[in-house]
């Protein structure tokens, strides 16, 4: 028989693996730490979801570990009497709605394993509704086969790394490839038709499938999820586009539109609740007349935005995966220029492939990068170059020569994804990406950034129109007065704020995120530096406060 004492001694074990199961694990954070932590909890019924996980593959359940977590998922390794292992994912809450990123996540795996012959994870079983018996929203799926790019990557010579781009480059190009008319997230029909949850058919694509509400974070994290704003599907609502035979796709420069003036005012939204974020970046609204002046200029990008898009073969709606790392690409054990599977598809959507189109990570770096038909090449002086010295510049010549060669098989093999970049990288341009990330970002970063960018369209208005072969007078207006004194704190933010962002990216990194083991150290580096990154947030707030105090007065 079992004492008291140890059958206390024994939930109390269990009562602590299971918080484990529940808690995030992974790592800690150096600011906002329970904040970020409860973001990240979530119960569910463990015997119910080995269970199901049993009656899907026939066996039971004998072992259950936890993975290694991301940010926004649980993820769990059941290992079943049968030899076979499943794989369980649980949302986090800070993941976006449990329901939709959960049925939006199913239906588009299918979508591409099916329709597109993308290798991505097959569902065995999933439910996107409560009450269910795990007592949360969940995705049983099989285990990619292959290694993780991650644990063979710094194995691989040069040649193999170059055969992995083209692997990519051709599930970019299905992906580019493939038709849509709507802005959203994909669905199954059968999902949403008897809800009260909006969507539209898409004929471009099989009628399983269907758009509803995107999935992009941008729209449900930080508190959005308590507002009342549209989250599409965004494109032509009416019924005259439902039927159309599948060869022919509907005009696209309204759905491009209608996607970004849903972004623009999902930030006047969430600047009229003056919702303060959570990233100790971001300097906060404190003056309740910045928010007339913040949406009096969303308002004012609203006004021009009809007529800035960028040219029309970059505003269809495409599906890219928005996190290409290594750790999300899978390859073939003894081939590893061949791609097994990339997981990780939720939160996918469409948008316009201007806005999507960029260098996935694997890929990417941040070393000054010659754009076009130039070939990357060491420094001049490599050869009086220190030995530590040579190796960096070795390094980086690699890194170069992996991103250009991307580039170069995608100019090859999916073109139109490099015609957007291109497109959009004209500096001289104040209508180009880089306007459209700042609206994204507007209620995090404030008005200041959003009027220079403003008065530069003002300014070049005649230019723009002329390339666009419009003669439309410009819809918002802009004094002398007002262009030079914006343009002296616009210059004194930017300032600030790069000082700002490389000493809050040194310490804190994308959110105060560190490793267990790096804790101590990266503790004691935040504290002897708040005080001077709290310096320099007070005079972001100055500035804006300036900013604010102008405006009011011209506005009188």
């Amino acid at each position: 028989m079992i004492s008291i004492r140890h059958a206390r001694l024994f939930h109390s074990i269990r009562s602590a693996r299971t918080n484990n199961y529940f808690s995030y694990t992974s790592g800690r954070w150096l600011f906002n730490e329970q904040q970020q932590l409860d973001k990240r909890y979530i119960e569910f019924d463990i015997p119910a979801l080995q269970r199901i996980a049993g009656q899907a593959v026939g066996s039971r359940c004998m072992k259950m570990d936890k993975l290694p977590e991301g940010l926004f998922n649980k993820v769990f390794s059941l290992h079943m009497e049968n030899g076979k292992e499943v794989l369980a994912r649980i949302p986090n809450p800070n993941a976006g709605h449990p329901r939709y990123v959960v049925a939006s996540e199913v239906a588009t795996l299918d979508f591409l394993r099916t329709v597109l012959d993308i290798p991505v994870p097959r569902v065995l079983s999933w439910s996107s509704s409560q009450p269910n018996p795990v007592g949360a929203e969940y995705i049983l799926m099989e285990r990619v086969q292959g290694k993780q790019l991650n644990e063979v990557w710094d194995g691989m010579a040069e040649t193999q790394r170059f055969g992995l781009v083209k692997s990519l480059v051709d599930v970019e190009r299905r992906l580019v490839k493939a038709r849509f008319s709507l802005h959203g997230s994909l669905y199954y029909r059968s999902t949403l038709q008897d809800t009260s949850i909006g969507f539209q058919a898409d004929p471009t694509v099989p009628s399983e499938f269907v758009f509803g509400p995107t999935t992009q974070r941008s729209f449900w994290e930080d508190g959005k999820q308590a507002l009342d704003i549209d989250r599409g599907p965004c494109g032509w609502h009416s019924t005259l586009y439902r039927n159309l035979p599948s060869h022919l796709t509907v005009p696209i420069g309204r759905t491009a539109q209608e996607y970004l003036t849903a972004v623009a005012n999902r930030e006047i939204a969430r600047v009229q609740r003056l919702q303060k974020s959570s990233n100790v970046a971001v300097p906060p609204e404190r003056i309740p007349q910045s928010r007339e002046t913040h949406v009096r200029l969303l308002e004012q990008f609203l006004a021009v935005l009809p007529h800035i898009l960028p040219p029309e073969d970059t505003l269809s709606p495409v599906l890219l995966h928005h996190d290409l790392h290594p750790n999300n690409i899978f390859v073939d054990a003894s081939d590893h220029t061949r791609i097994s599977g990339i997981i990780d598809w939720q939160a996918v959507y469409t948008a316009p492939l201007f806005i999507q189109a960029k260098f996935p990570s694997v890929f990417d770096c941040d070393d000054p990068y010659p754009w076009g038909a130039v070939q990357p090449q060491l420094p001049k002086d490599f050869e009086s170059l220190s030995p530590a010295a040579r190796e960096h510049a070795e390094s980086a010549l690699s890194r170069l020569r992996l991103k250009k060669f991307y580039e170069l098989a995608s100019r090859k093999f999916n073109p139109p994804l490099i015609r957007a970049m291109d497109k959009m990288r004209n500096d001289e341009d104040p209508t180009t990406t880089f306007i459209f990330h700042i609206l994204g970002q507007s209620s995090e970063d404030g008005p200041v950034p959003l009027r220079e960018l403003l008065i530069q369209i003002y300014e070049k208005w005649d230019w723009i129109m002329q390339r666009r072969g419009s003669a439309i007078p410009c819809p918002i207006f802009f004094s002398k007065t007002e262009i030079d004194e914006s343009r002296q704190q616009a210059e004194a933010w930017a300032d600030v704020f790069a000082d700002f962002e490389t000493l809050r990216e040194t310490l804190l990194g994308d959110d105060g995120w560190v490793s267990h083991e790096d804790y101590d150290e990266a503790m004691r580096r935040w504290e002897e530096n708040k005080a001077t990154l709290e310096n320099l947030k007070k005079r972001l707030e100055m500035i804006l406060y300036a900013s604010i105090l102008f405006a009011q007065s011209v506005q009188r």
